[in-house]
C-alpha cells in the first residue's frame, strides 16, 4: 500500500531519531540532539522535556488522528528499526494492544497473507515473519533457539498479558521454553525478571531484546503498565496514539489537516440540531438514503462502491440494554425498515461479529450501539452519528464520534456529501452536545475546528431565529405537546427507491429539507477543504506537538486503583414518575429511577406568579442606560448617544399610554437573561412582566424605556431567588415522602486532563491533580497531603466535564474529595470570606444532608479562612487541622 505523504514524514523523523540513538546511547540524549536538529531545544514551551521513565530505554511517540493509519505505520516502521537501531543478536517485536477486541483484529490482520500489513512486513523482512500470540509462546511454538535468529518474531499481546491473574502463566516454569533459555544463559543475553522463573516466557522475550510497539498508548501510562514495559526488556519503545499524555515523548505527528488533505478522513464534522427524537430518526434514515442515492450515482460514473451507514446511540438504562435496543430495532421494523438491514452492536450483545460490513452483499444500513463502539470497530461506511436519548440525558457522545470520521478507500469522493460526517441530535443543551463532539474529536487527536453546528433549523427545514418576537410569543397559550414518538415513522422499502430523471431525489418536504441539509453542508466541506489545502502542510506548534490542554492525561495512580476499582460515590436520584420531560415513552425501557436534576424540582414553579414585594425599581440603582453596537468587529457596550436617546425618547413619549407599556414589555422580555428564559420558559416570564409593566407609574414606566437591562435583570434576580426558595422546599418535601433517594452512582474516570498539573504533593487520587487552586485551596490540599490517615486526595473542578458534584437543589461542587486509609470519603468545600448573597448556607446544608444520606462512610466539611458560619460542618483552617483531619478514622 502506498504511504500518505504524512506517514513517509513521521516514519523519516523515527528513522532520524533512531541513527540518534545509535550514535548518543541512550534515548534522552537521542531525544535532545534530534530536537536540536530540528532547531529546538525540549523545555522550550512547545518540546516537551524527555522524560526518562524507562531509565536509557529510548521511549518516544509517533501522534497520528484516528483515521490516519497508526498500524499501517508501526507496520512500515519494524524494519526501519531494525536497520538504523545498534544490531541485536535477534530481531523480535513485541505488539501490544490496549483489548482483546483489538488484539483480535491485529492478529487477523497480521495473520493474513493478504492484508496491507502483513504485505508491508513480509516484503521488508523477505517473508521471514512469524507472527505469534501469548498461547504460541508458553507452548514455544515457533519459538527456538533456530528461529529466532533466522525469522522476525512478532509477538501480538494485550497490555494484560502479563498483569492480571492470568497473566501470570507468563511469569511461571515453562519446559517448553529451556532449550531456548538455557540459550540465553550461555550467550550472555539471558535478563533476570523480578519475580520470574528463569525459563519463563517473560524471561525469554527479555532474553531477545525486543523492540515493543505500544499501540493506543494512552492506555498504558500506569505503573503497572511501565513495569511491564520495564520486564520486557526492550531496546526501544514505539508508542503510537492519537492522545499522547504528559508522559509522551513525541518525535512526529501528523495534524488534522494532513489527514483532510489526504482524503484519510471524512471532515468536517456537522452537527444538526433537531426539535424531538422522532426527527433525528426520521431525518437520519432520510439522509442514509439520500447519501447512498448519491453514492450509488457515484459508483455508475467509475466510483468506489459506498453503503452509507447510521450509527444510533441508544441511551444506557439501568442492565436492561439489550431489550432497549431490541425495541428500537421493533420501532424501526414497523415503520418500513428491513430488518436485515438492522444490526445491534454492544458490550452484551454483537451482531456484526466477522461481518464485511464493506462488502456489496452485505444488507446492514442501521448499527445501533451505546457506546461499544469507542475503539476496536471501524468501518469507512459509518456517514450519520443519530442520538437517539432524552433530551436531558447525557449520552457519551464523545464516546463513539471518531467511529465515523474515516473516509472510504482512502480516496476522495466527487460528491462533497461523501466526504462530510454527519451527527444528529435533539439535545435540550445543543452547546452541551457540542462540547461532546469536540471533546470525541480530541480523544481522536482531532480539534473543536473541525466541527461545524448547524442549530438554526427546525424540524420543517426552515431557518428559527434564536429569540423570538413577544407577538409570537403571545401566540403560545398552550405547552409544547408531547409527541415525541415513532409511531408516526413510514419508509418505502429501500428497493423502491429510485433517482427520476432530472432530479435527486422524490419531491416531498423531508427530500427539500434534506437537500438543504446536504446543501449546507457541502459548501462546508468546500470551505473547509480549501482551508485543509492552505494549511495542509505541516507545522511544528504547541497544538502539533500535544502540548494542548487536551492532551495532558493523568491516569489513577496504581497504588490507590483498588481502592476506586468498585467504588461508587452516591448521588441523589429521583422517581422515574417525576422525572420531567420522560419523551419517547413506549420506546425504551426505563428504570424506576433517573439522575434528579434542578429542572425536575421547578416543574411546578411558575414564574408568573412570583411575588413583586422585593422587585423594587429605585432610580438609584439603576444603572446608566448602555447601547450594544459593533465597532472593529468587536461587540461593545458604550454610553447612549444622547442625540439617539433624545429622538427615540421623543418617539416614546408621543405614544399612547397602551402602546408604552406593550414597548416596555416586550424590550423587557427580550432584555431577561437567556438563562432565566430557559429555566422558566418566555410563556411565565412574559406573563410576569405584562403584570408588572401594567403596574408601573408613568415615571417608571419612562425610566424602565431607557434602562431594559437593569429593570429585566431585578426581575429576574427577583425570580431566581423565590425560584431557589421553592426547589429547597420541593428538594426537602420529595425527600421526606420518598421520591427523591440517594444511590451509588458516580464512579472516577479513569484518568483526566488539564494545562496545570500538580504533581509536587503526595497522596493524590491521580497522578497529578489540578493546579489552579487559590491560597486556602492550596493549603487544605498541603494538609491532606501531609495527613497520616488520608489514603487520597482530589481537586475537583468544576469546569471539567465528568467531575462529582453533589446533586441537589443546586449542583454543588466540591473543592476536594479524599478517602481515609479506613475507607471513609470526605468532602470538603473552601470558603475565603462570606459575601453577600452567598451561597455558603446553601452548600453546607446540602452537603450535611447529603454526608448524612449516605451513612457512617461519608462526611461533609465547610473550612474557611476566617469567620466560619456558626453550624455543624463549618471550621477554620486551624481547627480543620487539628480536630478533624489529626483525628478521623
Amino acid at each position: 500500500m502506498e504511504l500518505k505523504g504524512y506517514q513517509k514524514r513521521v516514519l523519516n523523523c523515527l528513522v532520524n531519531y533512531a541513527r540518534e540513538v545509535t550514535r548518543k546511547g541512550t534515548g534522552a540524549a537521542a531525544y535532545d540532539a534530534y530536537y536540536k536538529a530540528e532547531g529546538r531545544k525540549p523545555g522550550d514551551g512547545v518540546v516537551r522535556r524527555y522524560v526518562a521513565d524507562l531509565g536509557d530505554v529510548p521511549k518516544v511517540c509517533i501522534k497520528v488522528p484516528t483515521g490516519g493509519g497508526k498500524t499501517l505505520i508501526a507496520a512500515n516502521a519494524l524494519h526501519r528499526l531494525v536497520d538504523n537501531l545498534p544490531k541485536a543478536p535477534t530481531k523480535c517485536v513485541v505488539w501490544l494492544v490496549p483489548r482483546k477486541e483489538i488484539l483480535r483484529q491485529t492478529l487477523r490482520q497480521l495473520r493474513d497473507p493478504g492484508s496491507a500489513l502483513r504485505l508491508v512486513i513480509d516484503r521488508d523482512f523477505s517473508h521471514d515473519v512469524e507472527v505469534l500470540d501469548k498461547a504460541d509462546g508458553l507452548a514455544a511454538r515457533s519459538l527456538n533457539v533456530a528461529s529466532v535468529q533466522d525469522q522476525l518474531s512478532l509477538f501480538v499481546l494485550s497490555y494484560d498479558s502479563f498483569k492480571n491473574r492470568d497473566g501470570r502463566l507468563a511469569y511461571q516454569e515453562n519446559s517448553a521454553l529451556v532449550p531456548l533459555t538455557d540459550y540465553q544463559k550461555s550467550t550472555g543475553q539471558a535478563v533476570q525478571v523480578q519475580g520470574a522463573d528463569d525459563t519463563a516466557l517473560i524471561t525469554a522475550l527479555a532474553g531477545m531484546n525486543p523492540i515493543v510497539v505500544v499501540d493506543e498508548s494512552h492506555h498504558a501510562k500506569s505503573d503497572l503498565s511501565v513495569e511491564m514495559l520495564r520486564n520486557l526488556n526492550p531496546r526501544f519503545v514505539l508508542e503510537l496514539t492519537a492522545t499522547p499524555s504528559a508522559k509522551s515523548n513525541v518525535i512526529a505527528r501528523a495534524t488534522a489537516m494532513e489527514l483532510k488533505s489526504e482524503n484519510m478522513v471524512k471532515l468536517p464534522v456537522v452537527v444538526y440540531r433537531r426539535d424531538k427524537k422522532i426527527d433525528v430518526v426520521q431525518d437520519a434514515i432520510l439522509l442514509q438514503r439520500r447519501l447512498e442515492l448519491v453514492a450509488e450515482k457515484e459508483r455508475e460514473n467509475g466510483g468506489n462502491y459506498i453503503r452509507p451507514i447510521v450509527l444510533f446511540q441508544a441511551e444506557r438504562r439501568g442492565t436492561d440494554d439489550a431489550e432497549t435496543y431490541r425495541r428500537l430495532r421493533r420501532k424501526l421494523v414497523e415503520a418500513g425498515i428491513a430488518e436485515e438491514t438492522i444490526a445491534i452492536r454492544t458490550g452484551d450483545v454483537d451482531e456484526l461479529k466477522e461481518t464485511d460490513l464493506m462488502s456489496p452483499q452485505c444488507p446492514i444500513r442501521y448499527i445501533i450501539t451505546v457506546e461499544a463502539l469507542s475503539e476496536g470497530w471501524d468501518c469507512p461506511f459509518a456517514y450519520v452519528l443519530a442520538t437517539v436519548a432524552n433530551k436531558q440525558s447525557k449520552t457519551n457522545v464523545e464516546q463513539i464520534v471518531g467511529r465515523v470520521l474515516r473516509q472510504p478507500y482512502a480516496t476522495r469522493a466527487k460528491a462533497r456529501a461523501l466526504n462530510i460526517s454527519y451527527v444528529l441530535t435533539s439535545s435540550a443543551d445543543f452547546n452541551a452536545t457540542i462540547d461532546q463532539v469536540v471533546a470525541g474529536l480530541n480523544e481522536a487527536g482531532f480539534s473543536k475546528k473541525d466541527v461545524i453546528p448547524k442549530d438554526t433549523m427546525g424540524s420543517n427545514g426552515k431557518a428559527m431565529p434564536l429569540q423570538r418576537s413577544i407577538e409570537e410569543l403571545a401566540d403560545e397559550t398552550s405547552p409544547e405537546k408531547d409527541d415525541d414518538d415513532l409511531d408516526g415513522l413510514s419508509f418505502a422499502p429501500v428497493d423502491k427507491l429510485a433517482v427520476p430523471e432530472g432530479a435527486d431525489a422524490t419531491e416531498g418536504e423531508d427530500e427539500e429539507r434534506i437537500t438543504r441539509m446536504l446543501e449546507d453542508s457541502e459548501a462546508a466541506e468546500e470551505q473547509f477543504t480549501q482551508q485543509a489545502g492552505q494549511n495542509g502542510e505541516y507545522e511544528l506548534d504547541a497544538e502539533a506537538t500535544g502540548m494542548g490542554e487536551d492532551i495532558m492525561r493523568y491516569a489513577i495512580r496504581d497504588a490507590v486503583d483498588e481502592s476506586v476499582k468498585d467504588l461508587l460515590l452516591p448521588c441523589f436520584r429521583l422517581h422515574q414518575s417525576q422525572a420531567a420531560n420522560n419523551l419517547f415513552a413506549g420506546l425504551f425501557d426505563t428504570d424506576d429511577e433517573t439522575d434528579l436534576d434542578q429542572s425536575a424540582l421547578l416543574e411546578t414553579f411558575h414564574a408568573s406568579r412570583c411575588s413583586r414585594v422585593g422587585m423594587n425599581f429605585d432610580s438609584k440603582s439603576i444603572m446608566d442606560a448602555k447601547q450594544i453596537d459593533v465597532n472593529d468587529e468587536k461587540v461593545l457596550a458604550t454610553d447612549i448617544n444622547s442625540d439617539l436617546e433624545t429622538i427615540t425618547r421623543a418617539l416614546f413619549q408621543k405614544d399612547t399610554t397602551e402602546n408604552k407599556r406593550k414597548t416596555v414589555a416586550k424590550g423587557l422580555l427580550e432584555a431577561t437573561r437567556n438563562q432565566a428564559r430557559k429555566n422558566y420558559g418566555d410563556n411565565e416570564l412574559r406573563r410576569l412582566i405584562k403584570d408588572i409593566v401594567t403596574d408601573m407609574e408613568p415615571a417608571t414606566l419612562d425610566s424602565a424605556f431607557d434602562n431594559y437591562i437593569p429593570y429585566a435583570r431585578i426581575i429576574s434576580d427577583q425570580v431566581d431567588l423565590q425560584a431557589m426558595e421553592y426547589k429547597r422546599d420541593e428538594f426537602d418535601k420529595m425527600r421526606s415522602i420518598g421520591e427523591i433517594k440517594l444511590a451509588p452512582r458516580y464512579r472516577f474516570p479513569d484518568s483526566f486532563t488539564t494545562a496545570s498539573p500538580l504533581e509536587s504533593l503526595g497522596r493524590t487520587l491521580y497522578e497529578a491533580e489540578d493546579g489552579g487552586m487559590n491560597g486556602l485551596e492550596r493549603n487544605v490540599a498541603d494538609m491532606l497531603a501531609n495527613c497520616g490517615n488520608i489514603l487520597w486526595w482530589h481537586r475537583v473542578v468544576e469546569r471539567r466535564k465528568g467531575e462529582f458534584y453533589i446533586n441537589g437543589f443546586i449542583n454543588h461542587y466540591p473543592d476536594f474529595l479524599a478517602m481515609t486509609k479506613a475507607g471513609k470519603i470526605l468532602a470538603i468545600e473552601t470558603k475565603g470570606e462570606m459575601l453577600k448573597n452567598d451561597d455558603s448556607r446553601d452548600k453546607l446544608a446540602l452537603g450535611n444532608t447529603w454526608a448524612n444520606a449516605a451513612g457512617d462512610g461519608y462526611r461533609y466539611f465547610m473550612v474557611f479562612a476566617n469567620d466560619p458560619l456558626d453550624e455543624t460542618g463549618a471550621y477554620l483552617l486551624a481547627e480543620f487541622k487539628t480536630d478533624i483531619l489529626g483525628r478521623i478514622s
